[in-house]
C-alpha cells in the first residue's frame, strides 16, 4: 500500500535515550538557571533596593522561586526527550 509506514523494533544507531536525555536537561537547566538569576536580580533590586524591605524577609520567596522552576525544567525535558526520541 503506498505511503504506509511500518513501525520497528529495531534501535536505531547513534542516538542513546539517556544522551538525548542527559542534553535536554542540562540546555533546559541552563536556561531555567539564567531565567533564576535574572528574577532573584530584579527582585532584589525592587524588594531591597528600592522598596527598602530587609533582606531576611525577601528570602523565602527567592527560596520558593527555586522550587518553583522546578516544573520548567522537568516537564519540557520529558516533552523534548520524547519528541527527540521518536526522530
Amino acid at each position: 500500500m503506498a505511503g504506509s509506514t511500518e513501525t520497528t523494533s529495531e534501535p536505531r544507531p547513534g542516538r542513546h535515550p539517556a544522551g538525548v536525555v542527559a542534553g535536554t536537561f542540562g540546555v533546559i537547566v541552563l536556561l531555567a538557571a539564567i531565567a533564576y538569576a535574572v528574577i532573584v536580580t530584579v527582585v532584589d533590586w525592587v524588594t531591597v533596593g528600592w522598596l527598602a524591605y530587609p533582606a531576611a524577609d525577601v528570602a523565602p520567596f527567592v527560596v520558593i522561586t527555586g522550587a518553583i522552576l522546578t516544573i520548567p525544567i522537568v516537564i519540557p525535558t520529558v516533552l523534548v526527550s520524547l519528541k527527540l526520541a521518536q526522530k
